[in-house]
């Protein structure tokens, strides 16, 4: 299911983050609108009175309160969008209202839904045959080509999958297999058993974004294991469905921390590091990393019979995956193994993410507020043995790392970039679509960065390097996290480790993202702000928010977080936003531009409304069905043309661009209240004239049910 891809020009933000709360009312940035100086009595009295704007009936009869979510700002109250019953899925509207009852922003991913939309949902709900759940679940598992064993009951749901000129009834299908076969969330046409869509629940750290896609798995050789077999042994094996909700922050039945510590032998944060030098590889010899090693503690460990385990209130080491390799113990709490030795990575593992997890509810993020404050399952030799790792999400959500060339569980940057993945899940459960393929990515690798970074070396020791140790060698080459140069394209999707080329300068989606959340690190290390506000700041940004996210959104929830939580040091606001501008991210601030109305007859190109300058934004309406609007831009020497036109809350209207000599260009044909956008770069030593054209697909039309806007900026 692609829901209507949202390649926006990020909202001129200016100095409206980093100003007070005199300035303007709200700003949106795609499917994000920020507040301030608003007071909001409620949830409910928000969305009636926003209730037009984003194209919900006045009682709000479609949304169905699911969760309230705290953070360290307020409290996120998730609505979801039903329709005769039945979720939409990723249909989310989200109220943020502040501590101090100030409404802070609103996420909307509602989709507007017409009477002519309902009558064909009717139909197919109660008319049409339909295909029952265990055809789902067959035709699903067919297309998945499941070769590896069960991690979970698979489950399936009825939705609705949005359309452009509806919604589909659908099986939402989600199969949970090991490594390399994955998880994968699959949309089932309910009426001939189609594949409508898909997308992948396991998060590996390495690998190209097809790998994870479901259409390849079906070129892959050897056969799929029998369903009912696979399901007769995860029965056998005691598998049920997880006390657990990985969808929410608060832990269901956490365990007690024990008081019984242990200690072991680890990497802080990997050899490399420890020691300074770019000479260690994998086959080093053992006495190499002798001074590597520290001894750290282990903390609240489980103890059962006078046998010491490493199972503490937020880690639970576990053999999840092939290969079948016990977790290590010890009589007397102490491990000693080192590299080469599975005990060695038990310990590694257990250490860094049970002092992560102590570290992110020292920012605040505990109680109500939390995290994964839970024991978290892990597998330190899994993946079937490859070198790679990954998180595998759903309520029954781990961590497995290979052991493949390095060691995965010998390198920090890889054990926290997969943390990183599971801190974003459990903040927001919708995490999927838009560009969070690439900014899940990107975060992980950051989240790793921040935490070697605070180590005695690690300002001095390639601190522009993600995976420093199992990375940049004979293994991989890792990833880099001082991309300047690379620039973010708003007519592009970045779905994860994609190489992406933007002029001369080619490089991985990953790093489009985590580039500008490190160089604001140690920027504001260097000003001598602390990493803890740093991080403070990423993680708040991330609650209140649902599926569909695009880069542009993300940094200016982030912005916000920065100017909402420390008001009165604009250091860190300013900050974000000057490293998410240097990559296109954010528009630069420009003087606000020129406002016109819409003229008509404006029908064709030779009668054309002239737009002559630069953040231009115009107010029109489309008159009737067969109205069709054309725009005149000359293009610079040099210059992007960023088009982007926004139709009311129930009405869809398309977007094309045409040369001056009449060509079509190019289109966008996003659904109902969904924003279009198309860019042309103008590649000439002279201005070049192209024509926007807008044009009725479906909604209202007149002075009151039919306006738009179009911005062009360049």
């Amino acid at each position: 299911m692609q829901h209507p891809t949202r390649n926006i020009l990020a909202s001129l933000l200016a100095l409206a983050f980093v100003q007070s709360a005199s300035a303007a009312d709200k700003i949106t940035n795609d499917n994000i609108t920020f507040f301030s100086g608003l007071k909001a009595t409620s949830a409910s009295d928000v969305l009636r009175q926003n209730a037009a704007e984003f194209g919900l009936p006045a009682n709000l009869s479609n949304l169905v309160l699911t969760k309230v979510q705290d953070s360290l700002l307020g409290k996120h109250y998730y609505y979801q969008q039903m329709l005769r019953g039945l979720p939409v899925d990723r249909a989310e509207i989200i109220v943020s209202i502040g501590k101090n009852g100030e409404l802070l922003k609103i996420f909307n991913e509602t989709k507007h839904i017409s009477e002519k939309m309902e009558t064909n949902a009717i139909n197919q709900l109660f008319v049409q045959k339909k295909i029952s759940a265990s055809d789902a679940l067959n035709r699903a598992w067919g297309n998945m080509k499941v070769q590896h064993p069960l991690v979970a009951n698979p489950s399936n749901q009825m939705v609705w999958v949005p359309t452009k000129d509806g919604v589909q009834l659908a099986h939402k299908v989600n199969i949970a297999a090991q490594m390399p076969t994955g998880g994968f969330v699959q949309y089932i046409n309910a009426q001939n058993g189609e594949l409508l869509d898909s997308y992948s629940t396991s998060l590996p750290r390495v690998g190209k974004n097809s790998d994870r896609q479901l259409g390849n798995r079906s070129l892959l050789a050897g056969q799929s294991i029998n369903l009912q077999h696979a399901l007769l042994e995860l029965s056998a094996k005691g598998i049920a469905p997880s006390s657990t909700n990985a969808a929410n922050n608060t832990a269901v039945g956490a365990t007690i921390a024990s008081g019984i510590n242990g200690s072991g032998l680890v990497f802080d944060p990997d050899p490399r590091t420890v020691l300074n030098t770019d000479a260690l590889t994998d086959t080093s010899a053992a006495s190499a990393f002798d001074a590597a090693y520290s001894t750290k503690t282990l903390r609240d460990l489980t103890v059962s019979s006078g046998i010491y385990n490493l199972s503490g209130p937020y880690i639970n080491i576990k053999n999840i995956e092939a290969p079948n390799t016990a977790p290590s113990t010890t009589a007397n709490g102490v491990w000693t193994a080192k590299r080469g030795n599975n005990a060695f990575d038990d310990t590694n593992v257990y250490f860094h993410i049970d002092q992560n997890q102590r570290y992110i509810q020292t920012l605040g993020f505990i109680g109500t507020k939390s995290i994964i404050n839970r024991p978290l399952n892990v597998d330190t030799d899994g993946v079937n043995g490859d070198d790679n790792s990954h998180y595998s999400g759903g309520t029954n959500d781990y961590l497995a790392f290979g052991h493949g060339c390095v060691n995965d569980s010998e390198d920090a940057d890889v054990i926290l970039h997969e943390y990183g993945h599971g801190i974003q899940a459990n903040i927001n459960s919708g995490w999927s679509g838009g560009d969070t393929g690439g900014m899940g990515e990107g975060f992980g690798d950051y989240w790793a960065a921040s935490y070697s970074y605070s180590t005695p070396n690690g300002k001095t020791y390639h601190p522009e390097w993600a995976f420093s140790w199992d990375g940049h060698g004979a293994c991989w080459a890792g990833r880099m996290l001082n991309r300047t140069d690379a620039k973010y394209n708003s007519s592009k999707t970045y779905g994860a480790h994609q190489s992406v080329t933007e002029g001369t300068a080619t490089f991985q989606s990953d790093e489009l993202w985590s580039t500008p959340l490190f160089q604001s690190l140690v920027s504001l290390v260097a000003a001598g702000k602390p990493r803890d506000n740093v991080d403070k700041i990423i993680l708040e940004a991330h609650f209140g928010l649902g599926s569909n996210i695009k880069m542009p959104a993300m940094a200016a929830a982030i912005v916000n977080a920065a100017t909402t939580l420390f008001p009165s040091d604009l250091t860190y606001a300013n900050t974000f936003k000057a490293k998410f501008e240097a990559q296109n991210i954010l528009s630069t601030s420009v003087p606000p531009g020129t406002t016109i109305s819409e003229t008509e007859s404006n029908n064709t190109t030779a009668t054309a409304n002239n737009i002559a300058t630069a953040n231009t934004l115009v107010n029109a309406t489309m008159s009737a069905k067969t109205d069709v609007d054309y725009f005149k831009v000359s293009i610079p020497a040099g210059k992007t043309l960023a088009l982007t036109m926004k139709p009311n809350a129930t009405s869809d209207y398309d977007l094309e661009l045409y040369s001056s000599t009449g060509t079509k260009i190019s289109s966008s044909t996003n659904g109902t209240g969904a924003t279009d956008t198309i860019s042309n770069v103008n590649t000439g030593t002279t201005a070049k004239i192209v024509y926007a054209k807008v044009i009725y697909y479906a909604g209202g039309t007149g002075a009151t049910n039919g306006k738009y806007t179009l911005q062009a900026a360049w």
